[in-house]
């Protein structure tokens, strides 16, 4: 069973957030729920969109509602706003899904397996919306993205139980901080790789970090604009911050000059910017994480966090 929260950038109409994933076998129950608050101490937030299947009960449905702090839950939909011939639960138990939610100014318009769904009438304020959280009945999630929808031709298609994708609806910029949380089984001498690409050149690698983790080291590395990988760099891990069964935190900060990479509170590795800043920085959207040799990562949770342009301290963020 897999968990996920992460922290969006953000969020704005005209933007959609797609999740693929796998059901258990036999799922009692999955929610997807679109929240504000920032996830530190009280600070739950109110859930702006609940997004609810239900197997358990005898007519199983697909719930929508939302939950203001302070009062509770709102009024529930499940055959309210639905498109013509759906049913009320288009899921399938132990089976691939993909839910597609536009982000409209009004509404949020729901897809389920690429067909449309349903519609939700905002009740809470959109820009509000901090983080994304799914839970309950789910194996694997393999994708999480946050695009603009002129950017959906950047998703590779299909899916690979091996890789994990997040896209971002914008480019970025120095103070940009991605923390990747995740939790790896499998093969103990297996390795992973995290690659940012260059956005309009999926097969151009602007950071391409690697563990090994019979080795216990970290490759750093990057592709010239004609494909040629250019020298890496490896870093010894003492001692090394990755096990099987243990769940880390990865920390990649951009600054002016260079990717610096923090593992578990502690930094370990940086790479100085090979590319001209402004082409570099205006190119990238997100990233991949590649596990391999036997090795799985479940991610857990994808935040995207802003400091200045230095990101002094955001080790912090990982500990």
């Amino acid at each position: 069973m897999q968990k996920y929260n992460g922290r969006l950038m953000p969020v704005e109409a005209g933007q959609l957030i797609t999740i693929v994933g796998k059901l258990l076998p036999n799922p009692q129950r999955f929610d997807v729920e679109l929240l504000t608050g920032n996830n530190q101490g009280n600070d739950a937030g109110d859930i702006q969109l609940h997004l609810s299947t239900r197997f358990q009960i005898a007519e199983p449905v697909v719930v929508r509602n939302s939950h203001t702090r302070g009062i509770g839950w709102n009024q529930e939909e499940r055959r309210e706003n639905l498109f013509p011939h759906n049913s009320l639960n288009p899921f399938r138990r132990g089976g691939l899904f993909k839910i597609a939610i536009f982000i409209d100014r009004a509404a949020f318009f729901i897809s389920i397996n690429d067909k449309p769904f349903c519609t939700f009438n905002h009740r809470l304020p959109l820009n509000a919306i901090q983080r994304i959280n799914i839970a309950r009945d789910v194996e694997e999630i393999y994708q999480v993205n946050q695009t603009t929808v002129q950017e959906q031709q950047l998703v590779w298609p299909g899916i690979n139980p091996n890789v994990f994708e997040s896209f971002a609806p914008r480019q970025f910029n120095p103070g940009n901080v991605i923390l990747i949380t995740g939790c790896p089984r499998g093969n103990s001498n297996g390795d992973f790789t995290i690659n940012f690409f260059d956005g309009a050149k999926l097969d151009i690698t602007h950071l391409h970090f690697r563990t090994y983790f019979s080795r216990h080291n970290i490759i750093l590395n990057s592709q010239h604009e004609n494909g040629h990988w250019q020298q890496e760099i490896s870093t010894q891990l003492q001692p090394y911050p990755f096990a099987i069964g243990q769940v880390f935190k990865i920390a990649i900060a951009i600054t002016s000059t260079d990717f610096q990479i923090a593992v578990n509170g502690k930094k370990v590795a940086f790479m100085t910017f090979r590319e001209h800043q402004k082409r570099l920085l205006g190119s990238l959207t997100g990233f991949q994480l590649l596990s391999n040799n036997g090795l799985n990562v479940l991610v857990q949770g994808v935040d995207h966090l802003l400091m200045d342009s230095s990101c002094s301290g955001f080790e912090r963020y990982s500990s």
